[in-house]
């Protein structure tokens, strides 16, 4: 299904958009994979922040009505400011869940290395070029395999980073607010 949306939506449209709106685009680039991965990341980061949201104690919930609060002031000024470390959290696993999706880049965005500001040319990600420098026959101690090695140690650092920023947020909330179901 995601690629029948990168095909529909993601390539061949921007070619004729590029004549009407003048833009430089490509066929494969950067827009495609980053929408349908934000489709694939939101049912991931609702779900964790509709956990957080429901793990609110009732009695903060109960203790704004009875002061007079409506629910939507509840909603606004206590619900939420008391869940928002663990929303910041799902967005943030989101995030690191993302950052190793390879397939998703490799058939939408293509295998161009190029940095660039224009989300309509082409890219990769650090999971693609790990893949494409491993594929093939090489001697473990070339260039190209230890560049796939130290690629894969980044990955790993801004991901584990990520989950530990995550972790220790959910951990803030908990302590916080007394919730011992997350």
């Amino acid at each position: 299904m995601y690629t029948a949306f990168r095909g529909d939506y993601g390539g061949a449209d921007y070619r004729q958009h590029r004549r009407i709106f003048g833009l430089d685009a490509s066929y494969n680039n950067a827009v495609a994979p980053g929408v349908v991965m934000g489709i694939m990341i939101i049912p991931f980061i609702s779900s964790l922040s509709d956990d957080v949201i429901n793990s609110v104690p009732d009695s903060m919930r109960q203790g704004s009505l009875a002061l007079g609060m409506t629910k939507g002031e509840t909603i606004r000024d206590v619900v939420i400011p008391a869940a928002l470390p663990g929303i910041i959290s799902a967005a943030l696993l989101g995030m690191s869940r993302a950052l190793g999706e390879t397939m998703i880049v490799v058939m939408a965005a293509g295998m161009r290395p190029n940095l660039t500001a224009n989300p309509l040319e082409d890219m990769t990600t650090v999971t693609v070029r790990i893949v494409a420098a491993l594929t093939g026959d090489q001697e473990f101690e070339s260039a190209e395999t230890l560049s796939a090695f130290a690629l894969g140690l980044v990955l790993f650092a801004v991901t584990l980073t990520l989950n530990l920023v995550s972790v220790l947020m959910i951990r803030r909330f908990r302590e916080k607010y007394r919730v011992n179901n997350l």
